[in-house]
């Protein structure tokens, strides 16, 4: 397949992200209103969950426990999905903070900081530090549009704090 038919035929990179950033805000959105059925339409029916140091869960294992739970699954406040690449150098976000998606025919891999930014007085002196988790995910082209067919939580409580490090 040509680029330029890829390109037609699945949309730019552009689109792609586009559509992506909005799947996941359909996907907070949904869970801040426990609507488990609209929070679930990002991910395919063979969606998997693999956590570093944990065993892969499939959609079909978590899909009861997020129907359950889904009171209390609510973002934090502020949350929201966005487009921020090159976070070491622009800053990180609170919510999904996409900063990069490759797209290859049609599948795309998204690499994204999950977690909250706040202000901290690090030995008297301010510092923006975001905790939580770098995440990659892998989607693909469906007749409903893009969805999420792996979610990988690369690392889990981290912690980056912007500008240099304290002394």
């Amino acid at each position: 397949m040509t680029l330029l038919f890829a390109l037609l035929l699945f949309g730019g990179p552009v689109e792609v992200r586009n559509e992506i950033v909005a799947a996941y805000q359909w996907s907070l959105d949904a869970l801040a209103r426990g609507d488990a059925d609209a929070a679930l339409q990002m991910d395919t029916q063979d969606w998997v969950s693999v956590v570093v140091g944990q065993q892969p869960r499939t959609r079909q294992e978590l899909e009861p426990l997020v129907r359950r739970d889904i009171a209390g699954m609510k973002p934090p406040r502020g949350w929201v999905a966005s487009w921020g690449p090159d976070y070491e150098h622009n800053g990180t976000s609170t919510g999904i903070q996409i900063y990069e998606v490759q797209v290859r025919g049609d599948t795309a891999t998204v690499l994204c900081l999950v977690g909250g930014t706040k202000t901290e007085t690090i030995d008297g002196a301010p510092h923006r530090v975001w905790q939580g988790s770098h995440v990659r995910d892998t989607w693909v082209s469906t007749p409903q549009g893009w969805k999420r067919r792996k979610h990988e939580k690369l690392t889990i409580d981290e912690r980056l704090i912007d500008g240099p490090p304290p002394v």
